[in-house]
């Protein structure tokens, strides 16, 4: 290694990569996530630089680089031992209005070639789905990338009553199950080292059924109909087709469940009636992400969102509440605004042979609220239109994490948070598969 060290001066370009230690990614894949080639110039400090790569795929429970010369330049050395990259798992967690569990499979690198697979259903109170992804990070080794997926719902809905006033509690009012069948690809490129562009096109047929006033509400708060008292459907049924744009600056590391780097997207979806759409809307996005490491283990996150939509169906509408605010009842919050940021910080409370528990803090905060009630494809409810800071909101609160350095996912997750404006403190659990 001394010598390696010595000679590196002269000896600055890549003739050799060796892969080892590796039992089931691929040596190309490898060499893929590491981004080294032969023929690329060689510092010192790229040994690190690989490695912070390599651990932030998630691929590897750990990762040695060194070099060595060879005639004309240097043979660099990368050795990795796979994680567990599969997993088959219950879960269970429990949630304000939504407690269910479910079962489901992971694979994190399948055939080797850090491609990923999600096959997972469940059934809740609330949210009774089916999910399956596959995204494929390098067609063939090139810039290109590819997803595929598929969400099959039953979802409960609870609307919520306007909020009036910045300390009101909104109440619920009117409930209806959402049946929602979709499918979607995406084809992107990666123009540059975590530059993307992506472009997406999904299908979904929407539908509702058991529509109901809820206790407490009145009828004329769910626009019943003045002669047979029927409670209408949230919005209209048919399909839902789009078409969606997505760029993206993605520099993210992550050192074993420690994040840092940053995140910049934009994004911009629309309806298309020429492909068979029933409805007709169009939305813009952009998300922002800071993660700062502290003192080796200590973890700042900061996240911020700003969404924006022209005639959204209910099925497509931003929502707040829940684990998105954590503090306040799931989804009790909804519009075709809404701009919401998260400060967190962890800190490690103690590691035993691969199993680690972390603590942390979060400030939860987010204003969502409709700026046009004139969509003819929804049926708002009464006063659902800009209130000043009547829709803004604020939790804080504390929290764990359970991992292990073997399996990419946290397999524990609490939460503990207090919204400010209600007053009123809620818990959140997840068992199992939890990210």
């Amino acid at each position: 290694m001394l010598a390696a060290a010595t000679a590196i001066a002269q000896a600055d370009v890549v003739r050799d990569i060796a892969v080892q230690d590796n039992t089931k990614t691929t040596p190309e894949t490898v060499a893929l996530i590491s981004r080294l080639r032969v023929g690329d110039e060689w510092t010192p400090d790229m040994a690190q630089i690989l490695r912070d790569r390599l651990v932030t795929s998630g691929l590897f429970k750990d990762v040695e680089v060194y070099w060595e010369p060879m005639d004309g330049g240097v043979r660099v050395h990368i050795l990795v031992k796979d994680k567990f990259s599969w997993v088959i798992a219950p879960a269970f967690y429990t949630q304000p209005t939504n407690i269910g569990g479910g079962f489901g499979y992971g694979e994190n690198n399948l055939f080797g070639l850090n491609q990923k697979l999600l096959v997972y259903a469940q059934v809740a109170t609330g949210d009774s789905f089916f999910v399956g992804v596959w995204q494929v990070p390098s067609i063939f080794g090139t810039r290109l990338h590819s997803q595929l997926d598929t969400y099959l719902a039953d979802i409960r809905n609870i609307e919520y009553s306007e909020p009036t006033r910045y300390t009101s509690d909104p109440t619920p009012v009117r409930q209806s199950r959402l049946i929602y069948l979709n499918a979607g690809g995406k084809l992107g490129v990666e123009i540059a080292r975590g530059i993307k562009l992506d472009g997406r096109v999904r299908g979904a047929h929407v539908s509702y059924r058991d529509v109901v006033l809820l206790p407490g509400a009145h009828p004329q708060d769910a626009n019943a109909d003045p002669v047979t008292g029927a409670i209408p459907a949230p919005g209209k049924e048919g399909w839902d087709v789009s078409g969606e744009v997505d760029f993206s600056v993605d520099r993210r590391a992550n050192w074993y469940g420690i994040a840092s780097g940053y995140k910049l997207g934009i994004s911009y979806e629309q309806a298309l009636p020429a492909f068979g759409s029933d409805f007709h809307y169009r939305e813009a996005g952009a998300d922002a992400y800071e993660a700062i490491r502290f003192f080796e283990r200590h973890n700042l996150v900061l996240k911020a969102h700003l969404n924006m939509g022209h005639h959204l169906p209910f099925q497509q509408e931003y929502l707040m509440g829940g684990t998105s605010m954590r503090g306040w009842l799931n989804n009790q919050f909804r519009g075709d605004f809404k701009a919401a940021a998260n400060v967190e910080y962890s800190v490690p409370m103690f590691t035993v042979k691969g199993l680690s528990v972390r603590g942390l803090g979060f400030f939860d905060s987010g204003y969502t609220t409709f700026l046009s009630n004139n969509n003819p494809e929804r049926d708002y409810l009464p006063n659902s239109e800009p209130r000043g800071l009547a829709p803004f909101k604020n939790s804080v609160g504390v929290g764990t994490r359970l991992y292990l350095r073997s399996i990419v996912l946290p397999l524990l997750g609490l939460d503990f948070g207090y919204g400010l404006e209600a007053g009123d403190f809620q818990v959140y659990l997840a068992i199992g598969l939890t990210d």
